[in-house]
């Protein structure tokens, strides 16, 4: 497994391919606020610090899909699954070292996405720039076990990267429509967190079964 995770991390940092997705959004939002800022004034920004940080860090989550999608998708396009599967390592220890691989990078670039955003925006609470984090969190582990789902099922990188993306429409429509409600207090972002967390483990569970009988 561990051979596997440094094998996938190897290549995740000799592709620069990968990191452009997590640049994106970062310059995308700081330049849509500045154009904002400077067409209205600053006074347009005034209580939506927060809500911008939470958008900042789901908008950063599903930005791991290319990942995911290369993972498995990736390796039967370039017709080497089947000697992945051949090697004389287990298909679950193949299946973390995979996975283990892919999550930590939207994970860190979402939260120093969002800590960035916090140290240029002192006015936001830590109450608040919490509950945006554990919401990043959770955006993140929804879409990258997502992610696995299909990366399982379909047969190119680019079919799974497109579908996965789709799953930025809902999360913007859930920050738009509750992002007073999920950042007014700690309770709903840590039980959304905690839901996520089931979700993940049932879905890397349902993705490692499919992975192992293929």
């Amino acid at each position: 497994m561990l051979h596997v995770f440094k094998h996938e991390i190897r290549l995740i940092f000799r592709d620069p391919r990968f990191w452009i997705p997590f640049i994106i959004p970062p310059v995308i939002l700081a330049a849509s606020q500045g154009i904002a800022v400077s067409r209205y004034g600053g006074q347009i920004m005034e209580g939506m610090e927060g809500y911008m940080m939470l958008l900042l860090g789901c908008l950063m989550a599903p930005m791991g899909s290319p990942l995911a999608g290369d993972s498995f998708a990736g390796e039967r396009e370039r017709n080497s699954l089947e000697l992945l599967q051949l090697a004389p390592i287990a298909p679950a220890k193949l299946f973390w070292g995979k996975l283990l691989a892919i999550l930590p990078f939207p994970v860190v670039f979402a939260i120093l996405a969002q800590l960035g955003y916090w140290a240029s925006h002192s006015e936001i609470s830590t109450q608040v720039a919490v509950a945006s984090v554990l919401g990043a969190l959770s955006a993140v582990l929804l879409t990258t076990s997502f992610a696995l789902i299909v990366s399982l099922r379909v047969r190119t990188v680019r079919a799974a990267t497109h579908i996965t993306l789709f799953l930025i429409v809902p999360l913007l429509l859930m920050v738009q429509l509750g992002h007073e409600a999920f950042l007014s207090g700690l309770l709903v972002p840590v039980t959304t967190l905690a839901v996520s967390v089931v979700l993940t483990i049932l879905a890397t569970i349902m993705s490692m079964r499919k992975f192992v009988s293929m």
